[in-house]
């Protein structure tokens, strides 16, 4: 193990201290390493050609783009699932699990930023890579 010394703003520390205890962290070198890992599993699947699995939330209003989404999974054989869930106060959140080649799943992750009435997008990635 190397130590590592960082200077952070007092309020972004009593920010993260206040989440890694949500979280269940025991330590702030736990949480540390944990969100570490998830960087470098992020940067990894945008820089990567190898093969991938993932997982995109989104949300937006009920009256919105429900049809759009349906096409996109007809369109795209790597969207293997797709889940409709309804919340509270007239939103919807939609849920696609997706397997397949990085720039593929790069190329439905734009394709849904773009579509018109999603609120939020949020996506879960592995770092599986060839070679």
């Amino acid at each position: 193990m190397t130590i590592v010394s960082m200077s952070v703003p007092g309020e972004l520390l009593g920010r993260f201290d206040e989440a890694l205890t949500t979280r269940g962290f025991r330590t702030r070198s736990d949480a540390m390493r944990e969100a570490m890992r998830s960087f470098v599993d992020e940067t990894e699947w945008e820089s990567s050609e190898g093969e991938n699995q993932i997982v995109i939330t989104m949300i937006y209003d009920e009256i919105g783009p429900r049809g759009e989404l349906s096409v996109l999974q007809h369109r795209y054989e790597e969207i293997q699932m797709m889940l409709h869930l309804h919340l509270e106060k007239g939103q919807c959140m939609e849920v696609f699990i997706a397997r397949g080649e990085n720039a593929r799943l790069r190329e439905i992750l734009g394709k849904i930023r773009k579509v018109r009435g999603v609120r939020s997008i949020k996506f879960i990635s592995t770092a599986r890579q060839t070679g």
